[in-house]
């Protein structure tokens, strides 16, 4: 299994928004979810926990929502703080499997497939937990993670294969990157391990090789409802899409809408 480093994330930073350019699918659903929950509960704050450099807090603050954004990579969090400067948005280096603000908020996210960077079945335990104790008495989580499908349960390595390129702008003009993935699979483990190249071509010079590996956890729905029924919570909606449709088989993603649970009173937070 790979061995984590102090910021997993931090030589791939500068290529995240890049890689994410012009995706905006499922802001409309949280920015519902943030109006429905401050209609139930008052709070018009959210914590998003992997908010990463800042995409779903920036759109939630600019709707006038208060963020706690919260991450782990130091280097995520610089981009988030540039994005964000001027904005309600609070942001805080933490692991969502032990954080303890001590606050509540009518809204807590873990948006698009942060919850899979959990390897461990304790870990997707903790972070349920993290989420029950700040989620307020009366609100509402969501989490967004990939539609298991078939190949996710074939072991082995992949063949290498380039996602895109795109400019980047940098000193003396723009860069062209290309984002290449090669992903193994551990089904035994419920695991994929993913190895991302950025291949960086100056407007001058040698070109430049950036590497990041990393494992994502295959998590179904059974595992969510279990996670959450151990913090006391409980699954209020399944979607399939950002639209709100149903879950079918095939489909890309799999969101889960959650509360507290009437029969387990959330306790004070810590």
């Amino acid at each position: 299994m790979l061995e984590p480093t102090a910021d997993p994330f931090a030589e791939i930073a500068p290529f995240y928004d890049l890689d994410l350019e012009g995706f905006d699918d499922d802001l409309a659903l949280y920015l519902a979810l943030a109006e429905r929950a401050a209609a139930r509960d008052g709070r018009e704050d959210v914590l998003e926990l992997g908010c990463g450099t800042g995409r779903v807090a920036t759109a939630l603050a600019g709707a006038g929502f208060g963020v706690a954004g919260v991450d782990y990579s130091a280097a995520m969090l610089d981009a988030a703080r540039a994005r964000t400067e001027g904005l309600p948005v609070r942001l805080v280096e933490g692991d969502m499997r032990s954080l303890a603000l001590g606050e509540r908020f009518g809204l807590v996210l873990v948006p698009l497939g942060g919850l899979q960077h959990l390897e461990t079945t304790e870990d997707i335990t903790a972070a349920f937990a993290t989420m029950a104790v700040h989620l307020a008495p009366d609100g509402i989580a969501a989490i967004d993670v990939e539609a298991p499908h078939a190949d996710d349960w074939l072991p082995g390595p992949r063949p290498l294969v380039e996602h895109w390129t795109r400019p980047l702008p940098c000193e003396g003009g723009e860069a062209l990157v290309t984002k290449l993935v090669a992903i193994e699979g551990v089904p035994s483990a419920s695991l994929r391990l993913v190895t991302w190249h950025f291949d960086v071509q100056p407007p001058s010079g040698p070109l430049r090789r950036v590497t990041q590996q990393f494992a994502l956890r295959v998590i179904t729905a059974g595992e969510i409802e279990l996670a959450a029924r151990l913090a006391g919570l409980r699954v209020d909606a399944w979607y399939g899409d950002y639209g709100g449709a149903p879950p079918r088989d095939g489909d890309e993603r799999l969101i889960a809408v959650l509360s507290h649970d009437a029969d387990d009173e959330p306790e004070d937070a810590p």
